[in-house]
């Protein structure tokens, strides 16, 4: 019994220890705290904020938290936010993925261990028709400057 015992505390230590473990829990229980705790959203731009709180696994040598964790906890509020307005369920239907194509992050102050934060989103710019045709535009030149037609890719 002890034998099992400690084999089970070295897999979990092992598990969280090396496979960064807290990072494969927090993801499924944000998207059920959002399916299941939370309201739906039917607007996709309506601003969301996401609350979590810092844990060792985040920490860094100086004992605040690493400047890494700070996108995979906007990552964690991303999938709550596409579970919130039914768009994670959209593309499970699908058999699509949500993909992350760039992010940048304004690190405004440090975070201590257990200290609570929110991430919200930035601002949306005023004039968002503009700001989408301008990313579509984008994405057309470089399909087409990598030889990609509008076609779907064979998967």
């Amino acid at each position: 019994m002890l034998a099992l015992l400690l084999a089970s505390l070295s897999l979990a230590l092992a598990f969280f220890a090396l496979l960064d473990g807290w990072y494969l829990v927090r993801v499924p229980c944000a998207v059920l705290r959002a399916r299941l705790l939370q309201p739906r959203v039917r607007d996709l731009l309506a601003e969301q904020r996401y609350a979590g709180r810092v844990l060792p696994s985040d920490l860094d040598l100086l004992l605040h938290m690493n400047n890494a964790r700070y996108l995979r906890e906007a990552d964690v509020a991303r999938a709550a936010h596409l579970t919130r307005c039914g768009v994670l369920g959209a593309l499970r239907e699908l058999g699509a993925h949500a993909v992350l194509a760039a992010s940048c992050a304004r690190y405004r102050r440090e975070l201590r261990l257990f200290e609570a934060f929110e991430v919200e989103p930035p601002e949306l710019p005023e004039d968002i028709k503009h700001w989408i045709t301008y990313n579509e535009t984008s994405s057309q030149l470089l399909r087409a400057e990598s030889g990609l037609s509008d076609a779907r890719k064979d998967q």
